[in-house]
């Protein structure tokens, strides 16, 4: 069921904090060098990030992959020091609907990884490119997960209880307000930009929440100077409409909890 009343005209900002774990599904670390170093950006694009957010007053929801967590320790304690939310990503970028009997155990490490780096549990989850299996959600409720972020099914959140997902919410995202929707098909800013403002001042009339979800990597994602600036305008926007509140995604899911 939906969970209209709480999230009206919400929006928040989340972060997939895709560093090389996206390239080492498919390469060795040896081949990382030059053409798959993707990764090696990911301090400078989060640092951009980081530094608009902060000169526009805005927390965010950053979801950490246990093995970006790893390599990027103090990268991911300056996040949480500035006051985002750290959320799990998976462990390895992995497929969670091909893990089988392995998944708990794989959910358990990326957990226990953001929580020894953060020093706070998790309350928040995403699937790495939305595939989970069916076992997913159940395991997640009974690590204590309040929330799940995979789905795009809905204009609002929405309880998890009928799905496995006991006592937790879903919080949809919406691929229209993603920047690798379009950055990884290289379209312009204005175009992107034109796309979110469009897609933003609909949902915003219709009352309905808005999950925007960027990624620091100058390819596929925001972490580009210019691209930045984009990002900035866009919030500026979102800041000037009427009734337009961030919150992050765990504060969206509190809300929804108690309505």
């Amino acid at each position: 069921m939906s969970i209209e009343s709480v999230s009206a005209r919400n929006v928040s900002i989340s972060v997939n904090l895709h560093g090389s774990s996206v390239e080492l599904r498919t390469v060795s670390k040896e081949r990382l060098l030059g053409r798959y170093a993707y990764g090696k950006y990911l301090p400078i694009g989060v640092e951009r990030v980081l530094r608009l957010l902060e000169t526009r007053g805005v927390r965010a929801t950053f979801f950490v992959p246990g093995a970006e967590a790893r390599a990027w320790p103090a990268l991911v304690r300056e996040i949480a020091g500035q006051g985002h939310e750290i959320a799990a990503h998976g462990d390895a970028m992995e497929d969670h609907g091909a893990l089988g009997d392995s998944e708990e155990a794989v959910l358990k490490r990326a957990h226990d990884s953001i929580a020894e780096v953060v020093g706070v549990a998790p309350l928040g989850w995403r699937a790495p490119d939305g595939l989970l299996s069916r076992r997913t959600l159940p395991l997640l409720s009974a690590m204590g997960y309040r929330y799940d972020s995979s789905f795009q099914d809905d204009d609002f959140p929405y309880r998890l209880d009928s799905d496995g997902g006991q006592g937790m919410i879903e919080i949809p995202q919406n691929e229209m307000l993603m920047d690798s929707t379009y950055f990884s098909i290289r379209q312009t800013h204005d175009r992107v930009l034109k796309n979110w403002t469009e897609e933003f001042q609909g949902m915003h009339a219709a009352g309905g929440y808005s999950c925007i979800t960027l990624h620091p990597r100058p390819d596929y994602g925001v972490g580009r100077p210019s691209r930045i600036d984009m990002l900035d305008t866009f919030i500026q926007q979102i800041q000037a409409m009427p009734d337009a509140r961030f919150k992050t995604c765990g504060e969206v899911a509190s809300a929804a909890m108690n309505a």
